[in-house]
């Protein structure tokens, strides 16, 4: 029972806020990083880098118990793009728990790359489960939800 509470909070901490747009194309000159708003109240930092590495950092980690998000992600044809970036999350002795896993499709909002938005779906892999082929979880996606980000840029 523990087990399926620590899901669900991780869960919600990778999940973003919902939010009605119009999708867009996600071109490789949107690469950069995006203050995300999540449910919950939660906040996290995605970073899309030219070269098609993906990071996320949220603020729930330290409560989770879950490491950084690093993944992937390509443009997906004309309507934007798809990611994925995976997490270690670890047990209260500080062992490894389980690997989550969490596939993003993402557009932008609006002209240019200022606002993204988009959905996601959670995945929680055990021993015996590979994090990097989705149909060895015998459980199935955990949650799944809507995000919106605004892009960090200098002032």
């Amino acid at each position: 029972m523990k087990t399926r509470i620590a899901y669900a909070l991780l869960a919600a901490g990778l999940l973003a806020g919902s939010s009605s747009v119009s999708a867009g194309g996600f071109p490789a000159h949107c690469a950069g990083t995006y203050l995300m708003a999540e449910d919950g109240g939660a906040t996290s930092l995605w970073t899309f880098e030219a070269d098609g590495a993906f990071f996320a950092t949220s603020s729930l980690q330290p409560l989770l118990n879950f490491s950084d998000q690093q993944g992937s992600w390509e443009q997906d044809g004309s309507r934007g793009a798809r990611g994925v970036v995976l997490a270690l999350v670890f047990n209260e002795d500080s062992s490894l728990h389980d690997v989550s896993r969490v596939d993003v499709s993402v557009h932008t909002v609006g002209n240019g790359c200022d606002a993204i938005a988009g959905s996601l779906e959670v995945r929680s892999f055990e021993e015996g489960e590979d994090p990097l082929d989705p149909s060895t979880d015998d459980e199935g996606p955990i949650a799944t939800d809507t995000f919106t980000g605004r892009r960090v840029r200098p002032m």
